[in-house]
């Protein structure tokens, strides 16, 4: 269930203004952000099966943790199909590593899927540069595509190409697949994760299926209530990614081993709880002290660089 509240969280919420744009009922919606409580939406636990079958322990897991409205919802656990899709399966690895999708929206399209990982746009309410837990793209990537990119940067562009695209089909909730313009090999930062009624047929052959949930699935649930019937992904409440990291690399990544996926694991959930609290840690002097994020957080903007060279 959702964390118990403090009186500076849930303050914002995208509340819609009904705009007539023509006689004869022809209406639009604005969306405005207001400084109003917001709801904290339920999460019950829901049947769930993972879709793409028994995870593989030897294969990567990485999380995020996702609030809505302002409120902490939880933590949500992804396999990545390392054994199957290993270059797709790294590319989201790293992203979670250096926490590209730390402060990113989802946009949700109730009955087909939530979309993500574009860090090129964020929260701005959430998201802070000067936080040694969010990743500065701006400054480590001044010339980032337009929605994204992936780890795979070349002269020949920002994207890599499919990889073992007909493994998995999109068959049920719960699977993490990579989001494309409408093009294929043109795979960056951004995905999906399916919803229950998705009709296979419109990504299979289209979309990489990677991964899956296995942890959390009442989170990402409970989100399909907040979109929009329009299927423009534009929710009812602000949902944002806080934090993301690495559970474990698995067998055979090249992630840094099990004590670096701690590492990760351990600054991004210390982060998580002081907001969930409401709390900033502070010195006597009144200045932030540096989290364990911000310890290894030149390595990490090192890593980075080289990643996207």
């Amino acid at each position: 269930m959702a964390a118990t509240p403090t009186p500076e969280e849930g303050k914002y919420k995208d509340i819609p203004s009904i705009l007539p744009l023509a006689p004869g009922g022809v209406y639009a919606v604005k969306w405005e952000q207001r400084e109003k409580w917001a709801q904290c939406i339920e999460t019950p636990e829901v049947p769930y099966t993972p879709p793409l079958g028994e995870p593989n322990p030897d294969n990567p897991l990485c999380f995020f943790e996702v609030r809505s409205g302002g409120y902490y919802l939880g933590r949500v656990v992804f396999e990545l199909k390392a054994d199957t899709h290993p270059i797709t399966a790294e590319n989201f690895l790293k992203l979670c590593e250096y926490r590209c999708y730390a402060g990113t929206m989802f946009k949700v399209f109730p009955g087909n899927w939530i979309r993500g990982g574009d860090f090129t746009e964020l929260d701005d309410i959430l998201y802070d540069a000067n936080d040694p837990d969010f990743f500065d793209f701006a400054s480590l990537l001044p010339d980032a595509a337009p929605g994204g990119q992936s780890i795979y940067v070349t002269d020949a562009g920002p994207y890599f190409d499919d990889e073992n695209i007909d493994a998995y089909t999109h068959d049920g909730p719960g699977v993490l697949t990579m989001y494309n313009p409408g093009a294929q090999n043109c795979n960056g930062s951004q995905f999906m994760i399916t919803f229950p009624r998705v009709e296979p047929e419109v990504l299979d052959g289209s979309h990489v299926a990677f991964g899956q949930v296995v942890e959390g699935w009442n989170v990402l649930a409970a989100l399909e209530q907040l979109g929009d019937a329009r299927q423009e992904g534009l929710t009812f409440q602000r949902i944002t990614v806080e934090q993301c990291g690495v559970v474990r690399h698995g067998r055979g990544a090249t992630g840094g081993g099990v004590a670096a996926s701690m590492s990760v694991e351990a600054s991004a959930s210390a982060s998580v709880r002081r907001r969930a609290r409401g709390v900033r840690r502070v010195t006597s002097g009144g200045k932030k002290t540096p989290s364990k994020a911000a310890k290894f957080g030149a390595g990490r903007a090192l890593a980075a660089r080289f990643a996207y060279a």
